[in-house]
């Protein structure tokens, strides 16, 4: 039932749900950022994992670069475009650096919620739900690169020590060494050993590889 002809329409409930037919939904009033994030992930959820894995893939891929580069190895001279997107996968630990900082930033959300500390009602632009949201992702994205950062070097001093994974190494082009070498890593087209008595990193393409054998007794700490 719509208002009678010439009347008034401005405030019609009615002639707005009943007439038209269109539903105007009242603006979104998200007043933390944890409700902006949730309301991305359930509006758009293909593209919040689409960029959760691009950071994932992000940080993983950095993690390579910072340990090679000890070895004086630029490792984006060696890799193919899988390589790069497969990164997360062959380094699933910085999974774990993600979620150690967003646990950090909810648990520290939810005691000053259980503090009844209330939002501002005035807020200036740089102070609103999608800022902050935005910058807790810059600082969890950071925070992540960090600990990679970390790991990478620890890792890097380890094998520069002598200690990694040994492995027993045949190439079919006819050379030889008489030093077992520690496997630092591999591409798609590429293996990385590095010997640790003379403190040399050798890349080896997989096709001059005619065997390798890893060692199942773990780390070599000699």
């Amino acid at each position: 039932m719509s208002p009678r002809p010439g009347g008034d329409v401005s405030n019609s409930s009615e002639f707005a749900v009943m007439g038209s037919g269109e539903y105007v939904g009242l603006p979104h009033r998200d007043t933390k950022a944890i409700d902006v994030a949730l309301r991305f992930l359930r509006e758009h959820t293909w593209q919040a994992l689409l960029l959760a894995y691009v950071a994932l893939t992000i940080v993983a891929r950095w993690d390579d670069v910072w340990f090679y580069r000890r070895f004086k190895v630029n490792i984006f001279y060696y890799s193919n475009p899988d390589d790069f997107f497969l990164a997360a996968t062959r380094n699933p630990i910085v999974v774990l650096f993600f979620l150690v900082p967003i646990a950090i930033l909810l648990l520290a959300s939810w005691v000053s919620s259980r503090r009844g500390r209330k939002p501002s009602r005035r807020r200036g632009n740089w102070n609103t739900p999608t800022t902050r949201l935005v910058a807790a992702s810059v600082v969890v994205v950071l925070t992540a690169l960090t600990l990679t950062g970390i790991r990478a070097d620890r890792r890097a001093d380890a094998v520069q020590a002598g200690i990694g994974r040994s492995v027993s190494f045949t190439r079919n082009d006819g050379v030889t060494y008489d030093e077992k070498p520690l496997l630092l890593g591999s591409t798609g087209q590429f293996f990385f050993l590095y010997y640790a008595k003379r403190k040399v990193a050798e890349i080896v393409p997989v096709e001059n590889t005619a065997q390798m054998t890893v060692e199942l007794d773990g780390i070599n700490g000699s």
